[in-house]
Formats: structure tokens, sequence, C-alpha cells
């Protein structure tokens, strides 16, 4: 396979060579430019043969970053450079500008439009039962979802014994031989961004925590995979039932899933404090967590009030100063975009108390009733971290390709699949985030598993090409939005019309 790799390598080395070559011919020479492109090419070639060799020896994540940092590095070169080169041409400029104009009109020229004609029986069926489907999987999903926690915690202490006091919330009293008071594990959940947290914490009879089990979760998993390469229960070790577990004073958060400490913080808190309160009968003295509203909450909800006054997000230069603050505030030192995830874990009851996670609210339930109230999605191309990542990665490639309506109608039939796919996944699992694909974590923190990994790439490269790439062909949650708009527009006119008979 590598052989075959190297082959192809020398042959496309061979075609670049011509393509310089040739445009050496009608292009007048700059060694910074020219020397930039030769850059972008070998970076191009390089990425192809360090993808191909990771694939080969198993190890994906590496392919998919040999994609993104030196592939799209020589992508984005070699156009920069293109670009520069083709505005210098040796001929005569209006003759060049002639032909140029030429090459891209047949390039990027639309797709012809079919014919108009009915929508067929099946058409019109369809929806129907793509939305009966949904509503039984989702009835499905929430009535038949259990989880066996005393089975998993049993399996934690075969050779100890275990009995049940309580259902709501779980605990079991681990007998011992030294202590007539005994041990605790209390089960109790958290709420984070995409779904609970499940934890068990194991109480010693000297009121101090001993063990703390993540049994379950329905968070998305990059942020789980944060809070698990922090160690973060380990920190919880050794305290006492009767301490305070306040984020930020006596319990370290892990920085981009600081939602999901806190849910797992929650959960173990409201757990130790059962335990002091009911069973070891000590007194409450540990003070209440109050409303968590700091910087970060006003900046949210600055950027969120900003999307409803369209001459910052419309209009230049504010455009481009709002676009950059949400890339940075809301994607990469939040890492808050909204998923699929987080509109189907609304919809589920996964919702994380207010006064704690102020941020989700502001960007999920603020969006949902936008819609409802106001009837306009302020999220998507304004809010949206990777909407601005999308926008000026195109803005730097200068292609002004736009998709025919015929090619968009065939996308919306793409999108409709891949939303109904992805709820189908969500509602019969109640899991949100097992159904989100969106590489939104991979591309602010570089978290992410299985497709994100080679996703990226290739959205990214997309986009720097066709303009809003993601955006128009492959994400769900932007449908499930507009989707959720055109039902609210449908129902106001139903109601309208009703009014005005």
């Amino acid at each position: 396979m590598m052989d075959l790799c190297w082959y192809i390598l020398g042959a496309l080395a061979c075609v670049f060579t011509i393509f310089l070559w040739k445009l050496s011919k009608k292009y007048r020479w700059n060694s910074l430019f020219w020397s930039g492109l030769i850059m972008g090419l070998v970076l191009i070639l390089f990425s192809i043969a360090w993808a191909t060799g990771a694939v080969l020896e198993g190890v994906p994540r590496s392919a998919s970053m040999g994609l993104l940092l030196f592939g799209f590095t020589g992508i984005v070169l070699t156009t920069i450079c293109l670009k520069y080169i083709f505005s210098n041409p040796l001929e005569d400029m209006e003759h060049t500008e002639d032909t140029k104009e030429t090459v891209e009109t047949k390039i990027f020229e639309p797709l012809p439009e079919p014919g108009k004609q009915k929508p067929s029986f099946f058409s019109k069926v369809v929806p129907y039962i793509a939305y009966a489907s949904l509503l039984i999987a989702y009835i499905l999903g929430m009535t038949h979802t259990t989880v066996d926690y005393e089975s998993m915690v049993k399996e934690k202490y075969k050779d100890r014994s275990l009995t049940k006091i309580k259902d709501n919330p779980i605990v079991f009293k681990l007998d011992t031989k030294n202590s007539e008071i005994g041990e605790y594990i209390v089960i109790s959940k958290g709420q984070g961004y995409g779904g609970p947290f499940v934890i068990g914490v194991h109480i010693g009879d000297d009121t101090k925590i001993r063990r703390v089990m993540m049994l379950d979760n329905r968070e998305t998993p990059s942020f789980v995979k944060k809070v698990e390469d922090a160690r973060f229960p380990e920190q919880f070790m050794g305290k006492n039932v009767v301490d305070d577990f306040i984020p930020g004073e006596d319990v370290d958060m892990v920085t981009g899933a600081t939602i999901s400490t806190r849910a797992a913080t929650q959960a173990i808190r409201e757990a130790a404090h059962i335990a002091a309160a009911d069973y070891f009968k000590l007194a409450q003295t540990w003070k209440k967590e109050s409303w968590d509203f700091g910087v970060d909450e006003v900046l949210v909800i600055i950027l969120f009030l900003l999307a409803f006054v369209k001459q910052v997000y419309a209009k230049k230069p504010w455009k481009y100063m709002y676009m950059a603050a949400t890339i940075g505030i809301v994607g990469f030192y939040l890492n808050s975009a909204i998923s699929i995830g987080s509109l189907t874990g609304l919809s589920m009851g996964f919702i994380p108390e207010l006064k704690t996670h102020i941020i989700w609210w502001v960007l999920v339930v603020g969006t949902v009733l936008t819609i409802f109230i106001r009837g306009s999605n302020v999220y998507c191309y304004r809010i949206c971290p990777f909407y601005g990542v999308e926008y000026l990665l195109n803005k730097i490639s200068g292609q002004k390709f736009t998709p025919s309506k015929s090619l968009m109608n065939y996308s919306r039939t793409v999108l409709n699949f891949l939303l109904w796919i992805s709820l189908m996944i969500i509602f019969l699992s109640s899991y949100p985030a097992v159904g989100s694909f969106e590489p939104f974590a991979m591309m602010f923190s570089l978290n992410g598993n299985g497709i994100h990994w080679f996703l990226l790439p290739l959205v990214l490269i997309g986009s720097f090409f066709i303009s809003l790439f993601w955006c128009r062909f492959f994400c769900p949650c932007g449908h499930a939005l507009s989707t959720l708009l055109k039902f609210r527009k449908k129902t106001v006119k139903i109601i309208n019309d009703k009014r005005n008979k």
C-alpha cells in the first residue's frame, strides 16, 4: 500500500512541476510568493504521505492531525500565493482578466435547474413517516432506559457485604466488622452540558470520602475525556462529608470542561451531604453554592444581546470584531458551541440548574425561545463560532462559489437524512452526545473521537473553497433550528388565517 502511495506522490510531484513551469511562462516572478507556492505544494504532498503512513500503522488520530496541520496549511499557503501570482500576469491585463473570468465561469457554473414537477406521493408521505418514527423512538427511549446501578456497585465490591437501604437516591450500606456505624455508598446525579453524570460516592465510617466512582454519564465524550485525563475525582479523596465542595474555592475546575466538572461536583456534594445529614447525623454547617455569575457569563450575555443588533453582526468592521469575539470566547475560551446534543438534551429534560449553568441557559434556552417568541434564529450565522471559522477561511481563499438551487435542494435531502439518523440514535439511546457528530469540540479543544478526527480536516478544507460548507450541507444543529423556525412560521400562519376568516 505504501508503494502505491509513493507512486501517486511521484505522479503528483510531476504534475505540480509541470504546473509551475507553465505558470512561470504566464506570470511575473516574485521570489517570496513563488517560494511560498512551492512550500505549499510540498506540504500537501507531505501530508498525504504522513496520513497514509499513520493509517497503515493504526494511528488514525495522527493521520487526521497531519492532514490538518500540514495539508490544510499547505492549501492555505498555496491559495494565498496563487492569488498574488495571478494578479501579476506577463500578458496584457485586460486580455488576462477576460480569460480568467471565462475559466472561473466554467469551473463554478451552477448545475442546471431541474424542471418544475409536482411532488410525488412518496415525497409527501416520507416526512410524516420520519416524524412518526422519531416520536416512537423518543417514547421508547424515555420509557425503557434503565441502568442497573446496583450491579455496577456490587461488581466493584465483590468481597464486601452490600445492602441497599434507600431507593431515591440509591444508598448502599457496606458492613464492616471494625465499626458499628458502617460505611455508605450514595448514588447521585449532576447535570452536565450534554446530559447527566451519575456518580457513586463511597464514604467511610470516619465521615470521609474514600472513593468516587463515575458509574454512568450522558455528557459529551470530549468533556468526559478532559475530566478523566485531569483525574478530577482524585481531589475528593479524604474530604469530609461536611465540607462545602464549592467549585473554584475548595474544588479545582478543569479548563475547557467547567460545566462537566460542575456537574460532577454537584453530584459528589449532594451525595456527601445526604450521608452527613441522614446517616451520620451531623450538623449542616456547609455553605450553599451561590449563583455562578462572573466575567464568563457577562461576556456570553453581551454576545447574545449583540446578536440582535444588525449594525454589529452585519456591518463592517463591527462584523469581523463580533465574529472574532464569538470564535475566541464561545469557541476556544468556553468551548460552549451548541450541538444537536444540546437541543435534544433540552427536549429530554437534561436541563442544568440555572444558577450554576447560566451560559448553557443563555445559549441553548435563549436560542430556542428566540425562535418561538421572536421568529428568528440568532445563533446560526451570528453567535456560532464554527460559522465564524468557515467564513474567515473562505475569505482567505477568495472563492465566490455559490451553490445552485438544485444543489441546495439535494443538500437539504442529505441534511434531512443526517438529522433523522442523528435524532433516532439519540432518542433510542437517551444519550444526546452519542448521535452528535459535529466536529466543534475537536476544533476548539482538540478533543474528539472516531469520526471527528477525519471530519474536521475535510470540513475545514471544504469551507476553504465553498462558502459555509458545513453549515449548508451537513450541520444537524443548524438544520434542527431551521426546522423549528419553519414550524413556528407555519403555526403562526395557520393561527392568522383562522383569525382572518
